[in-house]
């Protein structure tokens, strides 16, 4: 009986939309160069931030959102976030599924990305956030 060759890890494995350096399966041997990263066309960033904001209400004032232009195309974002704000907006969220059924599957993905789409407009307003942020949690600007 031949031995069946030994699978890849799974985590290694392509995604469909994902970009991928190395073939199914194959990975690169030590100490080989890696091919260069194929460049993308990308719109400015003047152009989208005339072209894809629309308003949105929120808590009944007119604010606006940037929505994502594609869902499919991600980022993964490695960042820890304080276990209390965690543990807030996860019982958040599964009050809103319990009051809300028709809301089915809601996550705190979902609301991480609401938040991304209705947050600051501009670096002002960026700064701006950020200075509240410093100043509420240590009491003065860094």
């Amino acid at each position: 009986m031949a031995a069946r060759p030994e699978m890849p890890p799974a985590r290694r494995r392509p995604i469909s939309g994902m970009a991928s350096n190395t073939e199914r399966g194959a990975e690169a041997p030590p100490g080989a160069a890696e091919p260069p990263a194929v460049d993308r066309p990308r719109a400015p960033a003047s152009a989208a931030a005339t072209t894809r904001r629309v308003p949105a209400a929120r808590n009944g004032a007119g604010a606006e959102r940037w929505p994502a232009s594609d869902y499919a195309a991600t980022r993964l974002v490695n960042f820890r976030l304080p276990v209390d704000l965690h543990d807030r907006f996860k019982a958040l969220v599964r009050e809103a599924e319990a009051r809300h059924p028709r809301l089915r599957h809601p996550s705190l993905t979902e609301v991480v990305i609401a938040l991304l789409e209705e947050g600051p407009a501009d670096a002002e307003e960026i700064a701006e956030l950020i200075r509240r942020k410093r100043v509420a949690e240590h009491g003065a600007e860094p």
